[in-house]
């Protein structure tokens, strides 16, 4: 019965500076409610207009759209209750806990804003040096280690400011990424060949290469 006790008293008492801090800053929370709206109606115009942007003939001009229309409606609503809570001066136990969903939103849509403009530039990249997409199944793997490297250190950025101690954490990973690449190495050696041929170019469609005598 203690720890059941213990909870509904703290419930109580979160619930008791809830109704005193809207008792007592309702001006100040329906100024930061109504600033906090017109920012998502703001935030989600900007994601109508990458939308568009992304069907834009220009391709560095589509790529930045697509990354614009990666902002996510979570985001935004996120990002207005974290302006409500700090402007109005929510409760500690209020703003911490949108604190910390708002460091978990923001964190994964930067990742979701990098992934856009990196697969961006090198599909554009791709695009340039290789028209006939005879390099799609690395440009594929690229892609998905892009994808895995970014949420990764994401999930770190976000237990690092959540207070966990990541340095045990990236050690295993780095050692596993060791391992990996030992267990993989003939892979990833075709990849970054393909890679190097890809961006380097330092041969091209009409070009004589000379190897060997041959």
């Amino acid at each position: 019965m203690i720890p059941n006790d213990s909870f509904d008293l703290e419930l109580a008492a979160v619930w008791r500076d809830v109704t005193l801090w809207l008792s007592f800053n309702s001006t100040r929370i329906l100024l930061a409610v109504l600033f906090s709206a017109l920012l998502v109606v703001v935030l989600y115009g900007v994601k109508l207009i990458g939308k568009r942007l992304s069907r834009h003939t220009n391709q560095w001009t589509g790529i930045i759209g697509r990354a614009m229309g990666s902002m996510r409606l979570w985001f935004m609503v996120v990002l207005a209750a974290q302006l409500v809570a700090v402007y109005a001066h929510a409760p500690q136990d209020v703003r911490g806990t949108i604190s910390f969903i708002f460091i978990f939103a923001a964190t994964f849509q930067g990742a979701l804003f990098l992934r856009e403009l990196i697969l961006g530039a090198v599909d554009l990249r791709a695009g340039e040096a290789d028209p006939s997409g005879s390099l799609s199944s690395a440009l594929g793997l690229i892609r998905l280690l892009v994808n895995v490297a970014l949420f990764v250190i994401a999930l770190i950025v976000v237990l690092a400011n959540l207070g966990v101690n990541v340095t045990g954490l990236v050690a295993g990973l780095g050692v596993g990424g060791i391992a990996i690449g030992l267990a993989a190495q003939g892979i990833f050696s075709d990849l970054f060949a393909a890679l190097s041929i890809l961006f380097d170019k330092p041969f091209r469609r009409g070009d004589v290469v000379r190897w060997e005598g041959t």
